[in-house]
């Protein structure tokens, strides 16, 4: 829910205008403004965080996925801005710098937690599932 919440304000921060980023920071990338990164950051990764954290409760295969879905969100989002947006605009705050870095540990932790979980309980289940159509010859 730490991943929704602060990505889907962050989205609209960008939106609105509240999150005050200069604009010729993006001067060279393929962004006029703020609309698409802020966008993506609120759709992409903060409706994928706010999906996984939705079925996560339901202890189905599902949630897992869709957890680790939403850290590769977040990991992509991270290396899209890292090497578009800072390559041409720089880091010019330490603390963007150090959110990109919590961000795509977050979103690496929860991919490696997801994969993890996958591996551990449901790779088994589909073993055994497709063992009963095994056909012998």
């Amino acid at each position: 829910m730490f991943g929704a919440i602060t990505t889907i304000a962050g989205g609209i921060g960008l939106l609105t205008g509240a999150i005050p980023f200069p604009l010729d920071l993006l001067q060279g990338t393929p962004f006029v403004d703020y609309t698409i990164p802020g966008l993506a950051l609120a759709i992409i990764v903060g409706g994928s965080m706010l999906l996984a954290a939705a079925t996560v409760f339901t202890g189905r295969e599902v949630g897992v996925l869709t957890s680790a879905f939403a850290g590769l969100a977040m990991i992509g989002f991270e290396v899209v801005e890292v090497f578009i947006i800072d390559r041409f605009g720089g880091s010019w705050l330490l603390i963007a710098v150090v959110l990109q870095a919590f961000y795509f540990v977050l979103g690496l932790t929860i991919f490696g937690l997801a994969a993890q979980l996958w591996l551990a309980e449901f790779r088994h289940a589909h073993r055994s599932h497709l063992e009963h159509f095994k056909i012998e010859t």
